[in-house]
């Protein structure tokens, strides 16, 4: 398994205070799904930010220290990965966690992984059990879980969660109850979920299960996820991407101008 030196030296240059992942989606799977069951380290949490997490980053202080302490940092949010390239950042490819969920989970075998999960909704954990069963898993090795209203705040439940996280030996804890709430669960429990690879990825879970739909390809390759979500769910995510999301550009300018005292202009 490669060490945390190996990991430093394919981490981009610090922007908005982070170090971004330089690796492929491949690489990233391939280092993510090596662990097995019964190795020992430190749990390691990949975040993928996007545009409203650069912005919490500036609002939320735990937030921030979840970001810095995060094992892997890929970049999710097209315009954050053109802001790192207008700053010298040039990162292979972005790795979303649309992109990398699936593939995570198409490497999960019942012999070497134990894969858990908290999901948002009943639908979803309905759907990776009956997944989880296909695909060779027992119900006694794997766990999917819908966490009550406020469990970020209630450590009886967290005591209890992590417990059967570790009756099962869970090599990899998904999380899908949004953000920041999954960043800084994962980071305050940190201790208690050593030996796992944890992963905070939003709707990138639900649109596995199909409980929601991801925008067609031409959309995101484009950089428009954003309008088809808000097309989706009007509701809970207009307040995110018509008010909220435009004070990306307010940091990304005190930002640019930071690097450029820095001294890395648009190299």
């Amino acid at each position: 398994m490669q060490n945390t030196d190996t990991i430093n030296l394919i981490k981009s240059k610090a922007v908005f205070g982070l170090n971004f992942s330089m690796l492929t989606l491949d690489q990233v799977v391939k280092m993510a799904t090596c662990n097995t069951i019964g190795q020992h380290f430190p749990s390691r949490l990949l975040i993928t930010p996007n545009v409203d997490h650069i912005v919490t980053l500036h609002n939320n202080p735990i937030y921030k220290e979840a970001c810095h302490a995060a094992w892997l940092l890929t970049v999710d949010g097209f315009p954050v990965e053109r802001f790192l390239s207008l700053v010298g950042v040039r990162i292979p490819e972005r790795v979303t966690g649309a992109d990398l969920f699936p593939k995570l989970m198409q490497l999960m075998h019942p012999e070497k992984h134990r894969p858990c999960f908290m999901v948002a909704t009943e639908f979803t954990r309905v759907f990776l059990n009956s997944w989880l069963e296909k695909h060779g898993f027992k119900e006694s090795e794997v766990w999917v879980e819908v966490p009550p209203f406020g469990f970020e705040k209630d450590e009886e439940y967290a005591n209890q969660f992590i417990k059967r996280l570790k009756e099962v030996q869970c090599t990899h804890l998904y999380m899908g109850v949004g953000a920041p709430k999954s960043e800084i669960w994962a980071y305050l429990h940190r201790d208690q979920i050593e030996n796992m690879h944890v992963f905070c990825f939003g709707a990138a879970i639900e649109f596995f299960s199909e409980n929601m739909i991801r925008a067609p390809l031409w959309m995101q390759r484009n950089g428009l996820e954003w309008a088809w979500r808000l097309a989706c769910e009007p509701t809970r995510l207009a307040k995110r991407y018509l008010i909220n999301s435009w004070k990306f550009f307010y940091y990304a300018g005190k930002e640019m101008l930071n690097q450029r005292k820095l001294g890395y202009g648009n190299k």
